[in-house]
């Protein structure tokens, strides 16, 4: 079983010059001195620093890439997903096959039906079947992430911040579905509500769950596949962004939020979910080895207060109970 995109994430982009990128097997980004200087076929553009860079279509006539660029790379990429920034805009590259709900899709929602929830500014996306991932430009958003900023954040300004992110998970939440689906009704990216996966599969292979039409369908898919009662799914399903660990949560200096980034995982999803993931390891603190879930805990206690209930004991036994 591979465990390892091919070619491996870090080598999704290749700069081959001074002012060139390769992105992927498809485009190309590149530096000019001013606008005039931007081809026609430039798909999108924008400035920095008095100087325009544009994304474009490569074509034969471009140089191979020279190798992965690790300058200016974001902290903590690799495996499935890597971060560059070229040009004061966020490059993020994430393994994808077809199905898959594109991450600007769920940002777009979230900024039509949610505007109050911080977002990224999407610039461009799209897909890259050569490379089995898929391409997203956003603006950067200003700040650090909740992981770097946890430790110089005192008690009421976590209290705070804890607030306002279970606000913004319950202001989503009130966008509900019948199904249990993406908002474009594909299959959701939720590898702790799945099976476990075949030998056979590649494990960078992203793994969809659903859609499931009913909360009859997702129930009974949870009871086939282990021997442990699931926990309960009621009949709506909420929207949630099911990934806002302290990676995902970039603060201003006064620690509030200013954005949340990395959608992927959006969908709506069983009230339980809401508050019972935050148990999981992808919402631990690095930087706090002595209390790594301080985070977690505190942003559960809050969730409580919008009426979402963890189910911890009973996800526990259906995970250790599956076939």
């Amino acid at each position: 079983m591979s465990c390892e995109i091919n070619p491996l994430i870090e080598w999704s982009i290749g700069q081959t010059g001074p002012d060139q990128w390769i992105i992927g097997s498809k485009m190309v980004c590149e530096r000019v001195q001013d606008q005039e200087s931007k081809p026609v076929d430039a798909l999108v553009s924008w400035e920095h620093e008095s100087q325009t860079f544009y994304l474009r279509k490569r074509t034969p006539q471009d140089p191979t890439r020279k190798g992965n660029t690790e300058t200016d790379k974001a902290p903590g990429s690799g495996g499935s997903a890597a971060v560059w920034c070229i040009g004061d805009r966020h490059f993020k590259a994430y393994a994808w096959h077809g199905g898959m709900e594109l991450e600007s899709t769920n940002i777009r929602f979230v900024k039509d039906k949610v505007p109050s929830v911080p977002v990224p500014d999407v610039i461009y996306e799209w897909t890259d079947p050569d490379f089995n991932r898929s391409f997203l430009i956003t603006k950067k958003i200003r700040g650090r992430t909740l992981e770097e900023a946890w430790l110089h954040l005192g008690p009421r300004r976590r209290e705070l911040l804890a607030e306002e992110v279970a606000c913004h998970i319950s202001q989503l939440a009130k966008h509900t579905s019948s199904s249990f689906k993406t908002v474009c009704g594909r299959g959701v990216f939720e590898p702790r509500l799945l099976e476990k996966p075949r030998e056979e599969r590649p494990c960078w292979l992203p793994r969809l769950l659903g859609p499931f039409k009913e909360e009859d369908d997702m129930r009974n898919y949870m009871l086939r596949i282990s021997n442990e009662v699931p926990p309960e799914i009621d009949q709506e399903f909420h929207f949630y962004h099911a990934e806002l660990g302290p990676k995902n949560i970039i603060l201003r200096e006064n620690g509030a939020v200013a954005g949340i980034i990395n959608w992927e995982s959006a969908g709506y999803y069983p009230s339980f979910w809401v508050a019972t993931k935050p148990l999981l390891d992808t919402f631990d603190l690095e930087c706090d080895r002595e209390e790594p879930k301080s985070w977690a805990h505190l942003l559960r206690r809050k969730l409580e207060v919008h009426h979402f209930t963890e189910q911890d004991r009973k996800y526990e036994r259906w995970v250790k109970g599956m076939l």
